[in-house]
């Protein structure tokens, strides 16, 4: 019953096990069938469409493009169940509440009936959509099955030809092959990133457009091999993988002591995140990978601060760019609260620490150069900790710099929606705000070691509508008994700068340095 019930608060399609995922992707790609469901029921440009039928594995890059903009399993059921498409529909059948099965009843009585012929979907009638919030776009909040496939637009898809297919969310799916059943299947031999004029394209574009991206003569971090890379880490094994983040996947080093065989790094501990493997033939991809792994190198190399993950070296000549980190013994924030590993519970002067060295970073991005470095998704999981519970802050795939003064329009929302504020999403103006806004919502978190969004709760789904609905006399109904009772004070110290930090206009908000004086002086 408790594995039946952990599936099902499974919400996202990149949430989906290893096993799923793989199978998934073989159902889609038989008969191309991710094209129909791409053009179909995504609403994908034919550009987009025509770039993923040169991809080994298409079906990855359609659900990891849909996942990316945090499209819901349900959402996906409901598209097989308008397909009729019955085997998937059974695959994703335990990660499903139990509200939904009757679709899968449905189509297995339609099946009994008669033959199946896929029915073209009605460009002009209205889907339905799950009444679940998505975390990545601001939706009314409805009720059961609603709108689940906007209306399919009239204008022509020439018109789309700027969508970006940028920062996808990576789940290791390998070519299924016709001999074997092994699930972890690596290629025998990397295909290097041979074509190195693909790089000085991109550094001198950077350098001309004096965005954050560096020149070949500014990496002064060291080069590793993708080939010792590949032995650090036993060819990739998914029995190493440490998390699955928006763009990559992060890899612990394989330390064999059966047979005496150290794989670690250069003897270090490290971590390494592995960009998505792509079709080395494909430019547009290429480019992006290796942008993102600049903007990282970039700010890593360039603002060294101890409370932000250390950059030990980078890898390009590989089959996808890789980075080398510092190995933080204790996971991450998000781990830590949720006891994950059979960890111990933080204590109050623990969150009080970790939250210490946050807000420091945090500060020292935002007022270190010329203009500040917005980090763009402060939240539990990229706040990882050393073996002292030390915070370091990471994942800066989507940093971005800021404006000298105020704010600025950007054309591309990226984030997390539980810690992004309103105004952001609607306005579409970055400033530092928006990172003191999510730390503000890791703050409830440490308070509350609560989820920023849980579906499970009957109300309030996101959690600063959570704490703000219990006035100042109710508020210890919420305190994380988990962090026993000495200096338990800090649970209010946590809850009035978290609503110091969440202000609904940005004005209001403070900057990071006030932010880390106060929590540092209490």
């Amino acid at each position: 019953m408790a594995s039946g019930s952990k599936r099902t608060t499974m919400k996202y399609i990149y949430n989906l096990p290893y096993r799923e995922y793989y199978m998934l992707c073989r159902y889609l790609n038989a008969d191309d069938t991710w094209e129909d469901v791409a053009g179909n029921w995504m609403n994908m440009d034919v550009l987009t469409i025509m770039d993923l039928r040169r991809q080994k594995n298409p079906a990855e890059y359609v659900l990891n493009l849909w996942g990316h903009e945090n499209h819901t399993i349900v959402e996906l059921f409901v598209i097989f169940h308008k397909m009729k498409f019955y085997e998937p529909m059974k695959l994703l059948q335990p990660y499903v509440s139990p509200k939904y099965h009757y679709l899968l009843h449905d189509v297995e009585k339609c099946l009994q009936k008669s033959t199946y012929k896929k029915p073209e979907p009605d460009r002009y009638s209205k889907d339905m959509k799950i009444g679940e919030q998505n975390c990545n776009w601001k939706q009314p909040a409805v009720s059961d099955l609603i709108k689940l496939l906007s209306e399919t637009s009239t204008k022509k898809d020439h018109c789309m030809k700027n969508k970006v297919m940028l920062q996808v969310p990576v789940i290791e799916v390998p070519q299924p092959q016709s001999d074997s059943n092994n699930l972890n299947v690596v290629s025998p031999k990397a295909t290097p990133l041979h074509d190195l004029s693909i790089v000085n394209q991109i550094t001198n574009t950077s350098k001309k457009n004096n965005n954050v991206l560096f020149t070949k003569n500014e990496i002064t971090l060291p080069q590793a091999t993708y080939e010792e890379l590949v032995v650090a880490t036993d060819m990739w094994s998914i029995q190493n993988v440490l998390s699955k983040g928006s763009f990559s996947t992060v890899y612990k080093v394989f330390i064999n002591y059966k047979l005496n065989v150290l794989g670690q790094w250069k003897n270090t501990a490290v971590a390494i995140k592995r960009m998505a493997p792509r079709n080395p033939s494909s430019d547009q991809y290429l480019r992006t990978e290796i942008q993102q792994s600049f903007t990282e190198i970039k700010i890593l190399n360039s603002r060294p601060h101890e409370n932000i993950l250390p950059l030990y070296a980078y890898s390009l000549d590989g089959e996808t760019p890789c980075l080398i980190y510092q190995l933080m013994q204790n996971g991450s924030l998000d781990d830590a609260l949720r006891l994950r590993g059979n960890s111990e519970p933080l204590s109050w002067l623990q969150r009080h620490e970790i939250a210490v060295g946050t807000a420091r970073g945090l500060q020292y991005l935002h007022t270190i150069g010329d203009r500040p470095l917005i980090h763009g998704d402060i939240k539990s999981s990229n706040i990882l900790l050393n073996r002292n519970l030390e915070p370091r802050l990471g994942d800066f795939g989507l940093a971005r710099e800021g404006p000298e003064k105020a704010d600025m329009l950007v054309s591309k929302i990226l984030g997390t929606k539980p810690y992004l504020p309103d105004d952001y999403l609607t306005d579409r103006r970055l400033s530092t705000k928006i990172d003191t806004y999510s730390f503000g919502i890791v703050l409830y978190e440490l308070a509350t070691g609560l989820l920023a969004y849980d579906n499970s709760r009957p109300q309030h789904k996101f959690l600063k509508e959570f704490v703000k609905n219990f006035n100042k006399d109710d508020q210890a109904q919420i305190m994380d008994k988990k962090a026993g009772t000495e200096m338990k004070s800090i649970f209010i110290n946590f809850i009035l700068l978290g609503n110091w930090c969440t202000n609904k206009l940005p004005k209001d908000r403070p900057e990071m340095e006030p932010v880390f004086r106060k929590l540092n002086n209490l």
